[in-house]
């Protein structure tokens, strides 16, 4: 049995990852805020963990209960994807609020800095396949008025990638870490960012002008490019993928 920990998976990509990987020999932990009912529905290997990622000092809890849910004699491989993510707040920096900046960064970076740290941790004694993918953001290069926050958090999650994945090395049962690029994406962070109003968030007409383009993704066509990278050969230890298609 292969077990994934996937966080995010209420909505979005997090949730086309989720049923993209479901299969008889695969188990999914999903880690979200609220339940997803028709999710849960279409899975037997599944259990899910209803779990807010600001509850920071929490993480190590919940990676404890991720893990007691595999069956320690019955593992091929453990994988870890770090989707969940906020984009707010969509305003210049001097407009942004001490909590806004610390729920983006706590919820993008923190978070996925701590659940790596505990799976690399909770998972030494196993001698399979253990794999971390970090889901990240071409904003961490190309930036936009207004996103300052959002943009420094995935930066900052390509550079944590990077050194994790020196730390970690090229051992026979080493756990490799990436961080991916996966495009733009019809998600509800898109919505927000191009909801937002334009007073407050200059930059909302370019995602307008994107969705109204045709130019994202589906999260169904972007889970399957990331279930791909994450299960084959291309999985190079510490590297940012900046192009998932192709």
């Amino acid at each position: 049995m292969k077990y994934f920990i996937i966080t995010g998976t209420s909505r979005g990509l997090g949730e086309a990852i989720a049923y993209k990987l479901i299969s008889p020999d695969h188990h999914l932990i999903c880690i979200s805020r609220n339940i997803n009912e028709s999710l849960m529905a279409k899975s037997n290997n599944m259990d899910y963990l209803e779990f807010d990622l600001n509850n920071i000092e929490q993480v190590d809890t919940l990676m404890e209960k991720a893990f007691s849910k595999m069956d320690k004699a019955n593992i091929e491989g453990v994988y870890l994807i770090n989707n969940a993510a906020v984009i707010s707040p969509l305003s210049r920096v001097e407009q942004g609020s001490t909590q806004e900046f610390k729920h983006n960064l706590t919820v993008n970076l923190l978070a996925p800095m701590l659940l790596t740290s505990l799976f690399i941790r909770l998972s030494q004694e196993l001698l399979v396949e253990k794999r971390v993918l970090n889901i990240s953001s071409s904003s961490a290069k190309h930036h936009l008025p207004g996103m300052s926050v959002y943009s420094a958090s995935k930066a900052g999650l390509d550079v944590f990638t990077q050194c994790a994945g020196v730390e970690q090395g090229n051992n026979a049962f080493a756990v490799k870490v990436v961080s991916v690029w996966p495009g733009m994406i019809d998600t509800c962070l898109q919505e927000e960012a191009r909801n937002t109003n334009q007073e407050t968030f200059a930059s909302a007409e370019i995602f307008k002008m994107v969705k109204d383009r045709g130019m994202l993704a589906t999260p169904a066509a972007a889970a399957e490019q990331l279930v791909h990278l994450l299960l084959g050969d291309q999985f190079i230890q510490g590297n940012v993928v900046e192009e998932l298609y192709g």
